[in-house]
């Protein structure tokens, strides 16, 4: 063991020590049990001391053998539609990359409209809307995005790390993120959703859409304004060789192959599926997996074993560690004893906005102590009784939360800002900066939406 990593060890082992230490409950010793692996795995995520499948399974083992949890209650991730869900969005990610219709569906996006960076940044934004309706998993879309920028970078001869780079690379991570919170299956609104289905919170494709759409808009317009104060003008230098490559790899591509048209077709009969819920009856995250896998059937014959082994099951393993966490969570008590510390706040509110900006800063908050899909599965529930009890409608309050989630200064608090952040073509400090900007700007959307549109549409 090298110096560096036996030192991660040793400062994961001091973070999780700490944070046991000061959350140690004496009549309670699973309490600090809990805290300290908890902690533990959340800090190994954040140093990679481990592969982050080797992580999550031994934290679900921990809760096991240390008797925190039963293992009926530790595994019961892999019992909900979750990581289903997210193994047939990867399945499609790997159908769209091997067939090059999510780089066909962006670079027409950039040649026809990326004339001027920020024409650029608006069409990473509707790149993202295209290819995020017909990929449900933000990863995949995330992935797919940074590939085709940092190759624009590359074939641009930008420095990395340099401004120009930085804004490109941030450009597609908007691009492919953004649209994310107005699509289901969303990552974090989906499991935050189905954890208050049984409260009687409805799941539906197209009311999800309505609702978030105006927040999604409005954040897309926000972060296009960043990146064009902070780096439009040393971007601009390069603009004529970015435009010339999407032209040159749109030509390059020819025309649509049959596989494409196929792939086209079977994403949106999935999507479909999943929009339709009220009319066929089948719950939509079970028909959009159902049609998924026709396409290893002879009807499209599109899907091969090759496909499969693409698949990172090592991300449905961490997902499911995460919801561990939520879960083993609820089954201690702790959301009830955070929302208990939340409701005097929100009772000091008397307004749709006031609660709705609490529970986004929430969500920010909650996301520098837990991924975002732990958190969700903590902290939905109570966030849906504390509406409930005080005469407020349960979706914003949540959204609002969904959209703290996505905030983040440091890439280790989401797994998307990991893939953006490990092209190497972003300076850590431009990213703090653009990040810290948007936190900010989005606490006014916030309030801005819960303020108009959510007051003028039926929940």
């Amino acid at each position: 063991m090298n110096t560096t990593m036996l030192r991660n060890w040793l400062l994961v082992f001091a973070i999780a020590a700490s944070g046991a230490f000061l959350l140690h409950d004496a009549e309670t010793p699973k309490l600090t049990l809990y805290w300290f692996e908890t902690i533990f795995a959340i800090a190994a995520f954040a140093f990679e001391i481990m592969p982050l499948f080797g992580t999550a399974v031994l934290l679900i083992m921990a809760y096991i053998v240390t008797g925190v949890s039963s293992p009926d209650l530790a595994f019961v991730g892999w019992t909900t539609p979750i990581p289903w869900v997210v193994m047939c969005g990867m399945l499609i990610g790997s159908l769209m990359e091997k067939t090059r219709l999510s780089n066909r569906i962006a670079l027409l996006a950039i040649s026809r409209i990326g004339s001027t960076p920020l024409r650029l940044y608006i069409s990473m934004i509707v790149a993202g809307y295209a290819v995020g309706a017909i990929i449900p998993d933000v990863i995949t879309v995330t992935i797919l995005f940074m590939a085709i920028a940092s190759g624009m970078c590359a074939s641009m001869k930008l420095e990395k790390g340099s401004k120009a780079a930085s804004t490109l690379i941030l450009a597609a991570f908007f691009g492919a993120t953004i649209p994310a919170t107005n699509y289901l299956p969303n990552n974090v609104g989906i499991v935050g959703l189905l954890m208050v289905k049984d409260m009687g919170v409805p799941i539906a494709w197209v009311s999800f859409f309505v609702e978030n759409i105006a927040y999604s808009l409005l954040a897309g317009a926000l972060c296009v304004s960043i990146l064009h104060f902070f780096g439009s003008r040393e971007l601009h230098k390069y603009m004529d060789q970015c435009h010339a490559h999407a032209h040159e790899g749109l030509k390059a591509m020819g025309s649509m192959s049959r596989d494409e048209v196929k792939t086209l077709i079977l994403t949106t009969l999935a999507l479909a599926a999943f929009a339709t819920e009220n009319l066929h009856g089948i719950p939509g995250y079970y028909a959009f997996c159902g049609v998924v896998l026709c396409g290893f059937t002879p009807i499209f014959n599109l899907l091969k074993k090759d496909d499969v082994e693409q698949v990172q099951f090592s991300i449905l393993f961490f997902i499911v560690g995460c919801m561990a966490i939520g879960i083993v969570a609820g089954s201690l008590g702790i959301p009830a004893m955070m929302a208990a510390k939340i409701v005097p706040y929100l009772e000091s509110m008397n307004s749709l906005a006031g609660t709705s900006f609490l529970a986004y800063w929430a969500g920010v908050l909650a996301n520098f102590a837990l991924t975002p899909v732990a958190a969700a599965t903590s902290l939905s529930i109570p966030l849906a009784n504390i509406a409930t009890s005080l005469g407020l409608e349960v979706k914003p309050l949540l959204y609002s939360f969904f959209y703290g989630l996505d905030q983040f200064l440091f890439p280790y608090e989401l797994a998307a800002a990991l893939i953006m952040f490990a092209t190497g073509y972003v300076r850590m400090k431009y990213l703090i900066q653009i990040m810290a900007a948007r936190m900010v700007g989005t606490s006014i959307l916030v309030v801005l939406v819960a303020s108009t549109y959510w007051q003028w549409i039926s929940f």
